[in-house]
């Protein structure tokens, strides 16, 4: 009876027990549950906003959309620099069942594009395979009408359509307009396009100087990847903005003619409206085309072009800088008169013009005219007509340097026309202050009269010295020079006068003598007719003649090498009864001004003339 009810008491605590850890090992559990219920919805409630935002990170990203550039019209409304569709062919190596056989295949549609089949073939491979690898940059129409029409064949490779920048204008506006090339490192911080590929900005001219305008605006689009980064679906855009379109002073036609009267010599022009500052024509010769640097330029090309002796790839309007020469003669007169010297006053040219020199054996320095016999008695207006250097020797030492520069700055030489080419030079007007801040060393006499005829360290550009006589020629009025359509006047220049108008007066009647009346300088490109074309002529040495040249008689420029010659320079202006144009001309190495640009410039003036230029304009500015 005790065994058995031991043995029941037993049994019984056993399974107390066990109930007791069942009933402990449940309540664990369901406080597990519990805890992993309640962060399950704390997750889902608080949390999911921000789980969401990291999911929509991973499977949704950001692509760009590069803006169309803005379009550079002329005066008349014609697109000189513009945006075509390119056609060019990819790569989806995704696409293709058999890459190797897609490639043999496109080589025989297309057996005149060259490209080296196993060189895209590896690079397809190293990269991820739905990448658009680029095959051939540009197709003709027909080249890529002959592809569509064998797509059939070619798995994998796709023909797509994008755009180009396209100079319309050809080769008289290159150095005007520029060019656009692939972002550099240096560009990339203040660029915001870098961040495309593709993206190109302006290197030189008006692509460069208002690239911020012409680039536009990056437009964004979301996109829906996989896992493998591939695209699904657009979810939203921001379409780009084009950039801004920009009106130049330009007139093509007139850009084109210029180019053409320079008929491929080494040289430039410049034309500028003398009332309004407005540049009607900057050419350079020889040039190139711009079109060579839409696409990558071979590596032959570059070199030919860089290697060249008449520097194509340079803008000589407004980078080269040269002795302007006799051109600076109405200049300096201007300064004579208003340092209180008569037009009447005569000097008695002999041919040379001596100064005491005793670093010279002789104890004489010799100043010599270009007329080796000699102009004999002279005034302003005879100076200025037949070139006299004597004349301006003489009156040079009078007034010294200092006043010659100030009335030249004050005409616009010596600095930047524009202020917005990184090319533009800006020329240079010496004085006393300048060689001893720049050369460490006093100011000679003999420096005095080289300056007086445009020579020693003057240097000015063809951009300077159209500017400079449209100022003179309009009465003496300050005007504000500009390329860009819409840059007008402002108002405080019309009170600015340069000069006295009788001073000017006198200047303008003497450059219609040197132009229009026998003996003067230029008379040999007069115009006749209705119109008629004032002007001076100037010739810049570029070699010193030594003593025994002169002795045994000075080489002529046509037998020199052609880089020993002398630059022949032109400035001009018409029509004498009311000037509207200015214009100034330079043939590098050309010989003389008489000989090389006035002819030119003569050509020139007439088409102007003839075709009536500043009535040919198309407001364009709100485009």
């Amino acid at each position: 009876m005790s065994k058995s009810k031991d043995f029941i008491f037993k049994k019984y605590d056993t399974e107390n027990l066990i109930n007791r850890r069942s009933a402990l090992l449940t309540i664990g559990k369901v406080g597990i549950f519990g805890i992993l219920a309640s962060r399950l919805a704390y997750l889902q409630i608080f949390e999911s906003e921000n789980y969401q935002s990291l999911s929509d990170k991973n499977r949704i990203t950001q692509r760009l959309i590069e803006p169309n550039r803005g379009i550079i019209y002329d005066i008349q409304g014609n697109a000189i620099a513009t945006n075509i569709e390119k056609y060019q062919v990819v790569l989806i190596r995704e696409e293709s069942k058999d890459l190797m056989q897609s490639l043999e295949t496109f080589e025989k549609i297309l057996a005149n594009k060259k490209f080296d089949k196993v060189k895209i073939y590896e690079k397809a491979m190293s990269h991820k395979k739905f990448v658009p690898i680029n095959l051939v940059s540009e197709l003709t129409w027909e080249e890529f009408s002959k592809l569509n029409a064998n797509l059939h064949k070619l798995d994998g490779i796709f023909p797509r359509i994008g755009t180009k920048r396209s100079y319309t204008a050809g080769e008289s506006h290159s150095h005007l307009i520029g060019y656009i090339a692939p972002i550099t490192k240096d560009e990339k911080t203040n660029n915001p396009l870098s961040k495309i590929y593709s993206a190109k900005s302006g290197k030189i001219g008006i692509e460069k100087a208002n690239d911020v305008k012409l680039r536009g605006l990056l437009g964004t689009k979301n996109v829906e990847v996989n896992s493998q980064g591939r695209e699904i679906r657009e979810l939203s855009r921001i379409d780009s903005i084009q950039g801004k379109n920009i009106q130049l002073t330009i007139d093509s036609e007139l850009q084109d003619f210029c180019y053409k009267a320079l008929d491929g010599q080494s040289g430039c022009v410049s034309v500028t409206n003398v009332l309004t500052g407005e540049y009607s024509a900057l050419v350079t010769s020889p040039s190139y085309d711009p079109n060579l640097f839409s696409v990558t330029i071979s590596n032959s090309k570059w070199e030919k072009l860089n290697n060249d002796r008449y520097k194509p790839l340079i803008n000589k309007s407004i980078s080269n800088q040269y002795p302007p020469g006799s051109t600076i003669k109405p200049f300096v007169a201007i300064a004579a008169l208003e340092a209180g010297i008569s037009e009447s006053k005569t000097i008695f040219c002999n041919g040379k013009h001596e100064i005491a020199d005793k670093s010279l054996e002789s104890g004489v320095k010799t100043f010599h005219c270009w007329k080796k016999q000699g102009h004999g008695n002279v005034d302003l207006n005879e100076a200025i007509k037949v070139s006299c250097d004597v004349y301006f020797y003489q009156i040079a030492r009078e007034i010294g340097i200092n006043k010659i520069a100030e009335v030249c700055k004050r005409f616009g030489l010596g600095k930047q026309v524009f202020n917005e080419f990184i090319e533009e030079s800006n020329g240079l007007v010496p004085n006393k202050s300048w060689k001893k801040e720049t050369l460490g060393t006093s100011w000679m006499v003999g420096e005095t009269l080289s300056a007086g005829i445009g020579q020693g360290y003057f240097l000015a550009t063809a951009a300077q010295l159209s500017l400079a006589l449209a100022q003179l020629v309009n009465g003496g009025k300050k005007i504000n020079p500009h390329i860009v359509y819409g840059n007008q006047i402002s108002s405080e220049n019309d009170e600015i006068n340069l000069a006295s108008k009788r001073h000017i007066k006198l200047v303008q009647k003497a450059l219609d003598d040197a132009t229009n009346s026998v003996n003067g300088t230029s008379y040999g490109s007069r115009i006749t007719g209705k119109y008629k074309m004032g002007g001076k002529t100037g010739t810049s040495q570029v070699r010193v003649i030594s003593s025994k040249e002169r002795e045994d008689g000075i080489i002529k420029n046509k037998d020199l090498p052609w880089e020993m010659r002398d630059h022949g320079l032109f400035i001009g202006y018409g029509p004498i009864e009311k000037p509207t144009y200015s214009i100034s001309v330079i043939v590098e190495h050309g010989g003389s001004g008489s000989g090389s640009a006035a002819p030119i410039a003569s050509k020139i003036m007439k088409y102007i003339f003839k075709s009536k230029v500043n009535l040919k304009r198309k407001n364009l500015i709100n485009v």
